[in-house]
Formats: C-alpha cells, structure tokens, sequence
C-alpha cells in the first residue's frame, strides 16, 4: 500500500558513531527542505541499535553539529531505537507465529561454507529457508545454540517507482531471506527502520543511493507488517572532485597515513620511535600503516598530527566538524550542500534558506554523483562573509573560537574581534583571521620566531633587517598617540627618510610582533598589541635573533 495521509512527514536518521558525516548533513537538509516546502514535519531519529559503536558523546557531537546547521527537527522528545526493543520484539515474534518469519540456527562457519560453495559455483550467494526437522530445531533449542531471525521473503519480483532514479526492480532470483534480529537480541537496520517509518508516520524517506537495494527488503517487511509504503528518494553519491571517488572519512585517514610515511622516511625514524613519541602502541601504528583498511580513531589521529607537523587545516574536510573548526559560516555551506545533486534551476546557486526552501522539490534532484568542490565553498564561503553583518560576523569567528579553544584569539574583547575581523577583511574562513591575527593576542613571551622569517627577513643582506629593527625602537617611543594613523605615517616616513622600501621596516616590525612575516596592516596590528608590548617585542627579538645570540 502506499502512502496516504496528508501532512508529509521526512526524517534523519543517523547513527551516533561519531560527528555528522557531511552527506548525512545534505540529506539532512533535503529532508529538512521538502518538509518546510510543504509545510510538513521533519523528525530526527537515533538509529542506535549498534550498541559496541554508539555512545553518547557521538549522539552529544551529532546534535551539536545540526545546531550548528540550524537544521532544527519537529518531535519534542528524539526517538532512540535502543530503548524501544519491546516493540520491536513483539512485532518479530507475531511474524514469527504468522510463519512470516523463523529462526536460522546457522553458525558463522557454516554461513561461509555456504558462500565458498557458491563461488565455487559461480553463483551469487542466496539464503532461503532450509528444512529443518522438529528434532533439530528442538535440539538447537536445548543447547540454547544462537539464533537469528529472518524474513521469509516472498519470491517474485519486486519493483517500485523512486522519485530520483524512477522506477527500480529486482527480480525474483535475486531475493533471499534476510536477518530481521540478530543473536544479540538487537533488530537489524532492517527491520527497526521500517517500523520506526512506520510508527512515526513517515510519508517520505529521502536517504543516499547507497540505500537502493535495501528498498526491496524494507518494502517485504512493510507487506508482511501491513504498513502503508512512503514514497522513496535516493540522493546521487557525493565525490570528491579530484579522483572522482566516493567522499568518506577514510580520505581524513589516508592524508594523515602518507605524511606519516614521510616523516618517517625524511627523518629516519622507526614506526617504534614515532610511536613513543605519541604515546600509543607500536603494533597499532604498524598495523595501521601497513593498509589502507584500518583507521585511527580521531583522538589518535591528533597526536599522530601533531607528531609529524600536520594541522587541522591540511586535512581535508569531511565531517561538519571539520568545517566548522575551520571557520566556515553554516549558511554558506548548506548553500553549497544544496547544490550537490539539486538543481533548482535558472542557474541559481548563492540563495539564503528561504530561498532554497521555496526552491526545493525532488524533480530537481539529479540521478549522477555530484562532486565536491572545495574551491567552490571557499569561494561560496567568502562572498557571505563579505555580505554578512558584523555582528554576524562576530558570531561566526566567537562559534569558531569556541571548537578552537587553544587559540590565542579566545583572549580577545569582542571589540578586538571585531577590529580584527576588519582588519582581515576580504577572508576566505575564520581561520584565515585566526592564522592572520593570532600574534597579536598571543602574550610577549609566547611569541616564538620562526627560523625562516629570521632569514629572510632579519638576517638577509647583512642582518639589514635587525639593522632596521634596532634604529625603529627609539622612534616607536616618541608616537603620540598610539593609534594606526599616526603609526603608519611614522614608520612611512622612517622609510622615506632611509630610502628603505616600505616592506623593508614593516616587514621587520611584523617578524618582531608575531614571529611570522604575515600579520594584519601593520599600523594597526601596533595598534592592536599596544606601545608597551611592542617596544619588549621589538628588544626581544633583537636580543634573540641576533647572531651573537648564537
């Protein structure tokens, strides 16, 4: 039966194992389009069942990240499938004593003799019902032997009409009885999805392609159930845009895998050594190394990173939260999210939510994978900023800072963040500004002089810019007062009156104030640290990075 009722209802599912994958969040934003598009209900779920995966802390992350989206869903209380295994049971044992659905008593060993055979007879690998005898099965039952539950699916054909893809079949040769309750005690995917669908009135499911196949298994059960059928959307694929691979967490993994290898190649150390100075085993790191089918968890990856001189920010972005420690604004990336795989048409692309909520249907929805173009969400992510107001702005770089709590900026007033953020005007994310400005906010004692700045800046051409560096400190003392204008005009005509380029002093003075040749304006970067700290900077780093220093 399909669908009936009036008010469209969607939901998001995920499973709490870790922060939101960012094609969980565009198909959390589909369903959250259609719903408001038709003034419908968007419900979120806690698909949890997996209970050696799911913590709290990753259902914690889960919520925190569609906040962050602004993706709000409608049910009061969220639904966690962990806590409704009663209902769940009484709907498989009433299958059970219908004869819709019977217990398999196959160990795993055997499971794989069955498969082996099938290869051996180049036949795909089809479970149906085996004729056991009441002796058997009571002699399973008395050993309390393990058990699953399975479907007895119906052999025909199936089809059903897909509002992206059209319509999908499968024929009769290619079904098999499925497990609905595994020898846990816990449903599978399965058969709790279609319940929870069911039970929460769900008119349409909207998921990614990858979920197809599973339609025909999720189609007997409702038949077998006497649900009504929802109407069914499958998402095209998202792709990274360089290899034209599926996007998934396992490309965060590999970057991570192939610096590490180059670490250890370019400083000739040991898997043991780079292991001692993580803190975590060698044999976990040996393992991991060795193939592309493991992966360190993310606590593990950080002090891997921080070990072979890897930042967040080199890594590519593949959870929400990655994007969100970067400093993209939300808006801009589900504008960009939108487009992967939606066409609204009139070749539309920068639009706010309300723009795409009344844009929004499934015809637009594409069939082919839709690529992942960073430089277009950067590009994206840097006209919003541009258009944004400051108090937005001062919103976005405080929610940055807030997932960045090691970084300097944090110290800052919101009129210093503010200053900041216009003294960075035309950034692409927050931590571009943060990699701007940190300097400016760290403590005099903090600032660490990059031996490459040193070089070329201040050791260069005879030490010319220590030279500069020790004839601008009296200067710098006789500013009155201390602001941006009068700064940039006396080190203007410090130059001037040295025939010195204008890089030639702020470059110095910039190496001297952050330790990095890269800061803001530098009249107002002065400004910013205050005349006191710029005069102990300016004396510290001549007395640390003259040569007689050593």
């Amino acid at each position: 039966m399909l669908m009936t009722q009036s008010t469209l209802v969607t939901r998001f599912a995920p499973s709490p194992t870790g922060f939101l994958h960012v094609g969980g969040a565009r198909t959390a934003l589909f369903n959250w389009l259609l719903a408001r598009k038709h003034g419908g209900r968007y419900l979120l779920r806690i698909e949890d069942t997996d209970l050696a995966r799911s913590t709290q802390q990753a259902v914690d992350q889960l919520l925190d990240d569609l906040r962050w989206l602004g993706l709000d869903h409608d049910n009061a209380e969220l639904v966690f499938q962990s806590r409704r295994l009663s209902v769940y049971n009484a709907l498989i044992e009433r299958l059970l004593v219908e004869g819709k659905a019977y217990k398999a008593y196959e160990t795993r060993e055997e499971l794989e003799a069955l498969q082996k055979q099938a290869e051996r007879e180049k036949r795909g690998f089809l479970y149906r019902r085996r004729d056991l005898s009441a002796e058997s099965i009571k002699q399973y039952e008395a050993e309390s032997r393990p058990a699953v539950v399975r479907l007895a699916m119906p052999v025909r054909d199936y089809s059903f009409g897909d509002e992206v893809l059209g319509e999908i079949k499968l024929q009769a040769n290619q079904v098999d009885d499925f497990v609905i309750r595994k020898t846990d005690g816990m449903p599978t995917y399965h058969f709790a999805v279609v319940v929870d669908d069911a039970e929460m009135g769900v008119t349409h499911v909207v998921r990614g392609q990858e979920h197809t196949l599973n339609t025909f298994k999720h189609i007997a059960l409702q038949a077998a159930l006497g649900y009504d059928r929802p109407v069914y959307a499958h998402l095209p694929v998202i792709l990274n845009k360089d290899d034209g691979k599926k996007m998934g967490k396992r490309d965060r993994d590999k970057k991570i895998r192939v610096a590490t290898h180059n670490w250890l190649k370019n400083k000739q150390q040991t898997v043991t050594q780079l292991a001692s100075y993580c803190g975590l085993s060698a044999g976990r790191l040996e393992s991991w190394l060795a193939t592309d089918t493991q992966q360190l968890d993310l606590s593990e990856q950080v002090l891997v990173m921080q070990t072979v001189g890897l930042r967040e920010s080199d890594l590519p972005e593949i959870l929400v939260n990655d994007f969100r420690r970067n400093g993209y604004l939300p808006e801009a990336l589900l504008n960009f999210l939108a487009l992967l795989g939606w066409n609204p048409g009139d070749n539309r692309e920068k639009m706010t939510m309300a723009e795409m909520t009344e844009l929004f249907d499934l015809t637009g929805v594409n069939k082919a994978g839709a690529k992942f173009d960073r430089d277009k969400l950067a590009a994206f992510n840097t006209a919003a900023a541009a258009g944004a107001t400051s108090d937005r702005l001062l919103a976005g770089l405080k929610d940055y800072l807030a997932v960045n709590p090691e970084s300097p900026l944090n110290r800052a007033s919101d009129d210093q963040l503010l200053a900041t953020l216009s003294m960075c005007a035309g950034f692409r994310i927050f931590r571009d500004v943060e990699e701007k400005a940190r300097g400016l906010f760290l403590h005099d004692e903090e600032v660490v002089y990059q031996p490459e700045a040193v070089e070329k800046v201040l050791r260069k051409n005879n030490g010319e810019g220590l030279g500069v560096l020790k004839l601008i400190h009296a200067m710098l003392e006789t500013i009155d007062p201390w602001s941006h204008e009068p700064i940039e005009q006396a080190v203007k005509s410090f130059a001037e009156n040295r025939q010195l380029g204008l890089g030639k002093v702020a470059q110095p003075l910039r190496v001297a104030i952050t330790g990095t040749s890269v800061s803001p304006p530098i009249g107002q970067s002065l400004e910013m640290i205050g005349r006191e700290s710029t005069l102990r900077r300016v004396q510290r780093c001549i007395d640390q990075t003259a040569p007689s220093a050593g």
